[in-house]
């Protein structure tokens, strides 16, 4: 059954009714901007400047949020930090809820700590060293692939830079 309420107060944040339409539904689908990806990775939710924290599973993902499900029944501000078992971390709004779960919309790119900052200074060095094989390698291992625009960009470098190969070699590469 979809939601036929106030979606002024929805797109505030606002508690979402147990009838509401459910973030599976064709009907949420079709309002989407993006396409949700689902998953299964562990986070954690940081509220009031890491006072307070909160282990979540992250259901499903998109380049602009997430759905997760904290698995007890929590009051959270609007706005908190996400951070993902890999590192990644995000300033999210709170665009609903419904029990345990929440869905949240990230504002701004992601954070970059000093340690994940220097972790990527690496691999650019080795980028530049030993080429893009060895790089996306290293960023495997670093599990950064966590984060699916990255992942994107990777995996389209990795296929151009096969075909370049390819090329150079006289091979004929068919993607």
């Amino acid at each position: 059954m979809g939601y036929s309420g106030n979606t002024d107060e929805l797109q505030r944040g606002g508690e979402v009714p147990s009838d509401a339409v459910s973030p599976g539904s064709a009907d949420a689908a079709d309002r989407r901007k993006h396409h949700r990806d689902k998953v299964l990775k562990s986070a954690k939710i940081i509220v009031n400047h890491g006072q307070t924290v909160f282990d979540c599973l992250v259901l499903d993902e998109s380049p602009a949020g997430v759905f997760i499900d904290l698995g007890a029944l929590v009051a959270l501000p609007p706005e908190v930090t996400i951070q993902f078992a890999s590192g990644a971390t995000f300033q999210a709004e709170r665009r609903w809820n419904a029990g345990t779960r929440f869905g949240f919309e990230f504002h701004g790119p992601q954070v970059i700590s000093r340690e994940t900052a220097k972790r990527l200074e690496v691999i650019g060095q080795i980028l530049n060293s030993q080429g893009l094989p060895a790089a996306v390698e290293l960023l495997r291992l670093a599990q950064f692939f966590d984060n699916p625009q990255l992942r994107r960009i990777a995996e389209d470098a990795a296929t151009a830079h096969a075909r370049l190969q390819g090329a150079l070699h006289g091979q004929e590469i068919i993607f």
